[in-house]
């Protein structure tokens, strides 16, 4: 019984112990796969995100996302992207607040002044 109480207490620390696992998850909208490298300080991971799926990729300090195309993104660990139409797409990042977000007319012609 002292045994069991024992490793059940060092498996209660380890969690205790474990920190937050900062990952970028990164999913595909386009019908095709993408091959992309996930470069955080020296170390380099290349992936492959299939068509409808998502992968995570360590990025626990800001990475850089590069596509096939060789885009590079700027990401800080923890964002929730997605490619779509061969561009990242930030679909959530810890800390920004929507209303943080400038309400931009998609359909607005460039240099047309917005109605006073």
């Amino acid at each position: 019984m002292r045994f069991v109480v024992t490793v059940a207490a060092l498996g209660v620390l380890s969690l205790l112990a474990t920190g937050p696992a900062w990952a970028l998850t990164i999913s595909n909208l386009d019908p095709k796969p993408h091959k992309i490298t996930v470069i955080a300080g020296s170390d380099s991971k290349e992936l492959t995100v299939e068509p409808e799926k998502e992968v995570d990729a360590p990025c626990a300090s800001g990475c850089k996302v590069k596509l096939e195309n060789d885009e590079e993104y700027d990401l800080d660990g923890n964002e929730t992207v997605s490619i779509e139409g061969g561009i990242i797409y930030i679909d959530h990042a810890p800390g920004i607040d929507d209303d943080d977000i400038p309400d931009i007319d998609p359909d607005a012609v460039p240099g047309d002044a917005a109605p006073e």
